[in-house]
């Protein structure tokens, strides 16, 4: 049997990248194009275009804490954590 080595990076990168894929999958239900090479600075500045506003609380650094907001209102929420093992998981 072969062990595997999960160990990639520290739980912040993790929840970092996370956001990252979470926010460029937003980015394609939101109608735009040419995000898939961005980094979470790139996607974060082009999801903050044409009246859509996205905020990364990242206050705890076990969490992340993501909202997207059109005119005001909120779209889409999600919200990941850090468990005992240090795998980001997405809170439902």
């Amino acid at each position: 049997m072969v062990k595997r080595n999960n160990n990639r990076g520290t739980g912040v990168d993790k929840l970092d990248h996370r956001v990252t894929v979470l926010l460029k999958e937003w980015a394609g239900l939101s109608g735009f194009y040419g995000y898939k090479e961005f980094g979470l600075d790139e996607v974060l500045a082009l999801l903050n275009t044409a009246g859509w506003k996205t905020d990364v609380d990242a206050s705890d650094p076990a969490a992340r804490v993501v909202v997207q907001f059109k005119d005001g209102s909120v779209i889409r929420r999600s919200k990941f954590t850090l468990d005992e093992k240090g795998r980001a998981l997405k809170v439902y």
